[in-house]
């Protein structure tokens, strides 16, 4: 599950039974890239050059972002993200400086991978079952875009920029405004 295609469309990614799994599109040998029994690695992703992935690890006792090579040869980074908990959907930013992604408390968090330095974006305004946050980077990587329940239970699209650390509200919430990516 959670297949990421590589950015030539040579490999994919898939998570398989915990483990980060790379498969050629045509010629060649499946990759472990992970190889970790006994912990659960999920929701893998290429950065947009295709050298490096980026998945999610409880490894260490607790979920971490992990970033390595796409070969597979050297040894995982890990980066410890403040707030320990499940996380879904990591987004590498199109310039590969930062990684998006969200928990299971609906929370919205951004990875400078460089510093090694996480940021909480925004929050949910309400616990549902349905995970809309669903982040999208901006081609020039300024902005991150999602989508944020509002208090009449309407969703308003709002983008956030990295370099003021500010959010705006993008649409007036009168109308439900989501994306299903």
């Amino acid at each position: 599950q959670n297949g990421s295609l590589s950015p030539t469309g040579a490999r994919a990614l898939f998570e398989a039974r915990g483990e980060i799994i790379s498969v050629p599109a045509e010629k060649g040998d499946y990759r472990n890239l992970t190889n970790t029994p006994g912990s659960r690695d999920h929701d893998p992703v290429w950065s947009p050059d295709g050298k490096n992935i980026a998945w999610f690890s409880d490894a260490s006792g607790e979920y971490s972002l992990m970033i390595a090579s796409q070969d597979g040869l050297e040894k995982a980074r890990e980066i410890k993200i403040p707030s320990p908990t499940y996380y879904y959907s990591p987004a590498w930013s199109p310039d590969g400086k930062y990684i998006a992604y969200t928990d299971h408390l609906q929370r919205l968090w951004m990875t400078d991978v460089k510093a090694a330095i996480t940021t909480l974006v925004d929050k949910d305004s309400y616990l549902h079952p349905d995970r809309s946050l669903n982040p999208v980077w901006t081609p020039d990587s300024k902005w991150l875009g999602y989508a944020k329940r509002m208090a009449n239970q309407y969703h308003a699209i709002l983008a956030y920029n990295v370099e003021t650390l500010k959010s705006q509200q993008l649409t007036d919430g009168l109308s439900d405004a989501v994306s299903r990516a």
